[in-house]
């Protein structure tokens, strides 16, 4: 479990760097944790709670202008001028023309099930065969 935890760890690492977020706190503030229930295992990706809007994508001239105050940290990561100016500037643009949604989770979720098909199912398959044959012994 803690294998294919680190390998789903990895897996969303690669899909936030194919969406150019490698710099951004959506990376940086991931976490994967194993939860073990009576009998289940879960493996919970978390993300910011920020995810959804870039999932979502926004259209353009709908909805508010983002607040300065939440662009001010990503400029600043970005080398931008982190003025009120300069972030009115860009709350405006965004604003006014939107921005394509990026797929992060679904495109996740689809990689997981590849690799659940080619490898994590017979790892679990040889970990079971192995707990059974030793309680039999």
């Amino acid at each position: 479990i803690e294998a294919i935890a680190a390998d789903v760890q990895r897996l969303a690492q690669s899909v936030l760097k194919d969406n150019s977020l490698s710099d951004s706190s959506l990376y940086g503030n991931m976490k994967v944790e194993i939860r073990k229930l009576d009998q289940p295992v879960i493996i919970d990706v978390l993300f910011d709670n920020y995810i959804g809007y870039i999932e979502q994508g926004r259209k353009p001239g709908t909805g508010k202008k983002p607040p300065v105050d939440a662009l001010r940290d990503w400029a600043l990561a970005r080398g931008i001028p982190a003025d009120n100016s300069t972030l009115w500037a860009i709350s405006t643009a965004i604003q006014r023309d939107g921005y394509e949604g990026r797929p992060i989770l679904s495109v996740l979720e689809q990689k997981m099930e590849e690799c659940f098909e080619r490898e994590w199912a017979d790892m679990l398959y040889d970990a079971i065969t192995e707990e059974l044959t030793d309680y039999f012994n």
